[in-house]
């Protein structure tokens, strides 16, 4: 799908508040509501827009340390992945996890209320699995993301 300059405009609006109403988006992307308006529904169509969603502080919720769990794998397989996958996911520490390439197999972003919870996790839940060959964890200090926006 080829993304206009409303439609990258629109895209980074809605990254940074997706409860814009479709008058305040076209207001500022400077463009007719109606026109605004099916821009945002060919861009979920097209599957550029997956969801419109609300970002949570952790901290808020009681968790405010936050780590990456850097995982190793063996053997290395798609099986093997998506079984892990679905052992560490399903607890609700986990914010998201990354399948990568390279020395490591996934990134694992948690947060939990303690050390203790960290290490609890990481040993009896991370570990508990048996293609687990290793771990190495390192504690967030500062989360941020940034919009996507198309190359420059």
């Amino acid at each position: 799908m080829e993304l206009s300059r409303a439609d990258l405009e629109i895209i980074v609006a809605l990254q940074e508040n997706s409860r814009l109403t479709n008058r305040e988006l076209a207001k500022r992307i400077g463009a007719a509501e109606s026109t605004t308006h099916e821009r945002v529904r060919r861009l979920v169509r097209g599957g550029v827009i997956k969801r419109f969603t609300a970002e949570i502080d952790p901290a808020a919720l009681g968790r405010p340390m936050q780590a990456m769990i850097a995982v190793r794998l063996r053997p290395q397989s798609e099986d093997v992945v998506e079984r892990f996958l679905s052992v560490v996911m399903d607890d609700s520490c986990v914010l998201d996890a990354t399948v990568v390439s390279g020395e490591i197999d996934v990134l694992l972003r948690v947060a939990v209320p303690s050390a203790e919870h960290l290490r609890t996790f990481a040993w009896a839940k991370v570990t508990s699995a048996k293609s687990v060959q290793s771990i190495t964890t390192h504690l967030v200090y500062e989360y941020r993301r940034r919009p996507i926006t198309a190359p420059a």
